[in-house]
């Protein structure tokens, strides 16, 4: 009896200095949880890969699949109030008669790609009233198409002569 429990104690040794230190566990979970999310996928990779008993794969699977839904909720509460925040700005430039573009570079210090996509999205969405603009200035006589949009409907310079040009080509073509 005594020699059985010699040879458990010694067993049991031995299995705690070929278990993994901390820093190993937590880089076996790592390396599992950078293209997996689900408790089972990671539990699975921790198991094949990392050699881990199945309960104690599905318990740091659970662990590591909560804490990247925290991550990622907290990226997306984020990203929101990012979002929002760019919304009232676009609102606020958009309220004022000035270039949309212009208004967001200055005011917000917006990237110039970023304020032009957005002032073209925002223009964009609104093309069946600038089709409407467009068909009450183009009969218009003693003023041209484009000023006539830009004294009425306050459109911008660079868009208006954007448009004459257009009209212009158009009927040299014909």
């Amino acid at each position: 009896m005594r020699c059985s429990k010699c040879g458990s104690a010694l067993l049991a040794i031995g299995l705690l200095a070929c278990g993994k230190s901390a820093e190993q566990k937590a880089a076996d979970v790592e390396a599992c949880s950078a293209t997996r999310t689900s408790v089972t996928a990671i539990a699975q990779c921790l198991r094949s890969q990392g050699g881990w008993r199945a309960a104690a794969a599905e318990s740091a699977g659970i662990i590591r699949a909560h804490e990247l839904d925290s991550i990622q909720a907290q990226i997306g509460a984020i990203t929101a109030r990012a979002d929002s925040e760019h919304g009232e700005e676009v609102h606020a430039c958009d309220r004022v008669l000035v270039d949309l573009q212009d208004c967001l570079i200055t005011r917000y210090g917006w990237e110039e790609d970023r304020a032009r996509a957005a002032d073209d999205s925002l223009w964009n969405s609104r093309g069946a009233d600038h089709q409407q603009q467009i068909q009450s200035c183009l009969g218009r006589r003693g003023v041209g198409t484009g000023a006539c949009l830009q004294l009425h409907y306050k459109w911008q310079p660079r868009r208006a002569l954007a448009l004459d040009d257009s009209i212009r080509r158009a009927n040299i073509d014909k």
